[in-house]
Formats: C-alpha cells, structure tokens, sequence
C-alpha cells in the first residue's frame, strides 16, 4: 500500500512537472521507491536496475541510465536514487543500475563496462515493455561512471559472452561528470591493469610496461573517439583534485575534430570532484544546477520539452 501511495503521490507531481512548476529536490530524496528489474546474474550476484517510470504515454519515452562512480571498487546507487526520479518526473524512463564492483584477481574494470553495455542491451530489448524509444536512451555517470558511460558511447568490444549482440550496446547521448577517460594517467592505471596491481594498497611503481599501457588504452574512451559517436555533455569543476579537467578538454576537442557533438562545462575552482552526487559532499544548489544543465542538453536533442523543473529546497534536502 505504501509504495502503491507513492507512486500516485508520483504522477501527481509528474502532472505538476509538465505544467511547468518548479519543485524542489528535497521531493525525489526518498518516495517512490523502485522497481527493482534483474538484468543479469553474474555468478551469485543479480544485477539491478532501479526503475522510475514516468506518467502513462502513448508514445515509447526516451530513457535514462545513471551509473554511479566509486573508481570502480565501490560507491552506491544511492546518490543518484533522487536524480533518477526527477528524470522520471520529467518524462525519463528512468534507470540507476548496479554492475559488478571490481576486484583483484576476479572482476575487472573490463567486467564493469560489460555489465553497463548489458544493462543497456536489456534496455533496449525491453524497449516495448518498458515503454522505452530504443534510439532515444542516454547514460549519465560520475566519475568511475563517467567513465563507464563514456565507454558504452566509444569503446569497440568489452561485452559479455551472454549478451545478444544483435541488440546494440550503443548510447544515444552522454551525460558525462568529472568522468576519467584517460587510464593512461597516475594511478589509473592500476585499476585498468586490475590483479596485483590494483591490490597493491602501497602503490609501488605504476604498471609502466607495454603491455599494461596497451590495456590502459584499449579501456580509455579518450583513444577511440571516432566520427558518428553520440552527442555529449560533459560537467568538470576546475577545482578537481582527483581527476583533472584536463581530460575533459581533450576528450572535448577530440570529439569536436571527429565531428561529434560535445558541449563542455567547466565550472569554477571552487567547485571540485562529484559535485553531481545528492547529499554528498557539496551543497544542495550545486548539484541541482548540474541535473539542470543535462536537462537542458536533453531538451536540445529534442527528448524533453520545456525548462528544467528541478530547484534547490528551502530548507535544504541535506546540511
């Protein structure tokens, strides 16, 4: 009864949020919960998507994936529980999904993009059921996920045997937040090379070898920019520490020189590293004009109408 409540609490403010009315984020932070949809089963481990739908339409929707960041070894759905339902409220099939976290000597970082290029894959084949235009699904990632989204969108491979590859593990558009694209760069390495590695917790000497460079290489989105990749929007903050915007101005003006469209923010130096994350390290504004800015470069492709809805809460959602 409590999540059917919600989810009615929901539509009505999806009809609120097609009216154009401004509503605050402190109203995503908690309700409706998700329905939770299994897209794989790796070993003992089931692979979720958290769904937020959107009201009814009578027309397929486009869709949204929201990968969290974490370097890969860690980090939640949590952050990005809120986002996910704004999009919704927006008229998003909405998805935050859950990939396998790597671990030395058993999951790779090559294992994370496989499972994201899996989720997209059973998105795009459920399309029908889910209410979801095939041609029209972005993802959008932090950090490790930026990285995770801006691999689906250039990188050539990384699926997983069970896949159906007749089903396109392509994106329509890339949401991008202080993602790494470069694994080539200081201790980036180690997660692309994985193994001893990446469990070597004294960081000795970083793999430097031919080989662990050609893998950094072949996992970095930065190399396989190519003509006729999806349109991207890519959010820095100037006063990153971990990873550099100077990956996304590379990254940018490689895309621009293949062709592609690529709009690049970069914020002030007082504006650091997952900044896009809810109730986490930095105050609620600036997180709500990062969800804005996305909308927005949605609104250009055509998949959503009008301003952004979204707008900071008063109170605060958090401290």
């Amino acid at each position: 009864m409590r999540t059917l409540l919600a989810s009615l609490m929901f539509l009505g403010l999806v009809g609120h949020r097609l009216a154009g009315d401004q509503v605050p984020l402190s109203t995503f932070m908690s309700e409706p919960a998700p329905e939770n949809i299994v897209y794989a089963t790796r070993g003992d481990e089931k692979l979720i998507l958290h769904t937020f739908r959107p009201a009814p339409s009578s027309a397929p929707r486009p869709a949204i994936l929201w990968i969290h960041g974490g370097a890969w070894v860690g980090g939640t759905t949590d952050g990005f529980m809120p986002l996910a339902r704004y999009t919704a409220s927006r008229g998003l099939v909405s998805f935050n999904i859950t990939y396998r976290l790597a671990k030395p000597g058993s999951v790779t970082l090559a294992d994370c993009v496989a499972d994201c290029r899996s989720a997209l894959r059973y998105v795009r084949a459920h399309a029908a059921e889910l209410g979801v235009d095939p041609n029209r699904i972005a993802v959008a990632g932090d950090s490790a996920g930026g990285h995770l989204a801006a691999a689906l969108g250039t990188l050539p491979g990384f699926d997983h045997p069970d896949d159906d590859f007749a089903v396109s593990g392509r994106p329509d558009a890339l949401l991008l937040y202080n993602p790494i694209v470069d694994l080539t760069e200081d201790d980036w390495i180690r997660y692309a090379v994985g193994g001893a590695a990446l469990a070597d917790k004294k960081k000795t000497a970083r793999p430097s070898d031919p080989a662990a460079l050609a893998v950094a290489r072949a996992l970095s989105p930065l190399f396989h920019v190519a003509p006729g990749q999806p349109p991207a929007l890519i959010q820095h903050g100037r006063g990153d520490r971990v990873v550099p915007y100077a990956q996304a101005e590379r990254f940018a003006a490689a895309a621009r020189a293949a062709g592609n469209r690529c709009d690049l923010i970069l914020l002030g130096e007082d504006i650091g590293h997952a900044f896009v994350i809810a109730a986490y390290k930095w105050p609620e504004p600036v997180v709500v004009e990062a969800v804005r800015a996305a909308d927005r470069f949605l609104a250009s492709l055509g998949w959503l109408e009008g301003e952004p809805t979204l707008t900071s809460s008063n109170p605060p959602a958090w401290p």
